[in-house]
C-alpha cells in the first residue's frame, strides 16, 4: 500500500486537481479536454470537507477522489498521476472510498473508469466489483452552420423563463429520465441549485417545447464545458418521443452553441440505453468521443 498522505480536498486545490485529473486522462486516452472550470463547477454541489481526498507527494496533489451520495448507492471516482503510477496509490484511493461510503450506509457502490485504462479496469474487477454500464462522450465537430431545427406539427419552441416556467420544466424532466437506468429523484431545490444557481447558467441556452401550455420536452446547454459547447440535458416525455421532437432539440442545441462560437459540441449518452438515444446522435453526426465502464459492489448485510 502507498505512504502517500491523504488530506481532504480545499479550494486552493483546485487548479492542481483539475491538471491531475487532465493528465490521468491524457495517459489513458492521449487527450483531455478537462479543466479547471470543469471541476470547479463539480465542486459547486460538493462538500470537500466530506466528500473529497487529495493524496500528496511532497507538497505536490497526485491523487485524488470524490464520493457522491444518491441514497442506498454511492458513486465514486478517483484518479492517479502519471508520475506515480505503479506505487499503490489507485488501490489506496479505491480502498479509502470504498471504506468511506460503507460507514456512511451505502448499500452499494458503484465507480466509473476509463475504457481505455486498463490497469483500473482490472483493479476493479480484483477488488470484487463487476462491471454493470458503458457511457460514452459523443462529439460533433462543426465546420458549417447546423440546420435548422423542424418541429413536428402541433409543437413549438419557447424561451426558458426561469421565473414562470422552471418547475414544469423540472417536473418534465423528472418524468422523462423516470425510465432511465439508476434514475434518481431530485427535488426542485436541488435541481435549482444545480442548474438555475450555477455560473454557467445562461437562459437563452436552454430549449422548451410545449405541446400547448403543457412543457413536453427540454434542453440545457453551457458553455466551455469538456472543450466545447455541451449538452448538459436533453429529454423528451415518453408520450411525445418517436415523433421527431429529440432531432429537433439537438438541431436547436446545435444551432444556439453554434452562434454562441462553439462548433465543438459534446455530451454524455448511457451507451445502453433502451430509449434511442445513442442512435438519435450517431444519426445527427455525432461520433463517439471517449468511453466509460461503470463497475459496481454490492455489500453484504
Amino acid at each position: 500500500m502507498s505512504s502517500f498522505p491523504l488530506r481532504h480536498c480545499e479550494p486552493a486545490d483546485a487548479a492542481a486537481v483539475a491538471e491531475l485529473v487532465a493528465a490521468h486522462e491524457r495517459s489513458c486516452r492521449g487527450e483531455s479536454a478537462y479543466s479547471a472550470g470543469d471541476l470547479q463547477d463539480e465542486w459547486r454541489t460538493t462538500n470537500l470537507a466530506e466528500h473529497t481526498w487529495a493524496a500528496l507527494d511532497g507538497g505536490r496533489v497526485v491523487g485524488y477522489g470524490r464520493i457522491a451520495d444518491r441514497g442506498e448507492l454511492w458513486r465514486a471516482d478517483g484518479y492517479v498521476h502519471p508520475d506515480v503510477f505503479g506505487r499503490g496509490l489507485g488501490l489506496r484511493l479505491a480502498a479509502l472510498l470504498e471504506t468511506e461510503v460503507r460507514n456512511r450506509g451505502a448499500k452499494r457502490v458503484q465507480n466509473a473508469v476509463l475504457e481505455t485504462d486498463v490497469s483500473a479496469r482490472f483493479l476493479m474487477t480484483a477488488l470484487g466489483y463487476r462491471e454493470v454500464r458503458r457511457f460514452r462522450e459523443m462529439r460533433a465537430d462543426l465546420n458549417a452552420a447546423p440546420h435548422q431545427p423542424v418541429w413536428p406539427v402541433g409543437l413549438c419552441s419557447a424561451p426558458f423563463d426561469p421565473a414562470g416556467r422552471a418547475r414544469a420544466f423540472h417536473a418534465a424532466q423528472q418524468e422523462a429520465f423516470a425510465d432511465h437506468w439508476e434514475f434518481r429523484p431530485r427535488t426542485f431545490e436541488a435541481w435549482s441549485q444545480a442548474h438555475l444557481e450555477s455560473a454557467a447558467f445562461e437562459p437563452s441556452l436552454w430549449s422548451v417545447v410545449r405541446d400547448g401550455a403543457e412543457v413536453v420536452a427540454g434542453a440545457i446547454c453551457r458553455l466551455e464545458a469538456y472543450g466545447g459547447g455541451w449538452v448538459d440535458v436533453l429529454f423528451t416525455r415518453a408520450p411525445w418521443r418517436r415523433r421527431g421532437v429529440g432531432e429537433a432539440l439537438l438541431a436547436a442545441s446545435f444551432t444556439k452553441l453554434w452562434e454562441r462560437g462553439q462548433p465543438s459540441i459534446g455530451l454524455g449518452v448511457d451507451a445502453q440505453s433502451e430509449t434511442g438515444a445513442f442512435r438519435l446522435y450517431e444519426r445527427m453526426g455525432m461520433k463517439p468521443a471517449s468511453a466509460a465502464v461503470m463497475f459496481e459492489k454490492v455489500f453484504d448485510g
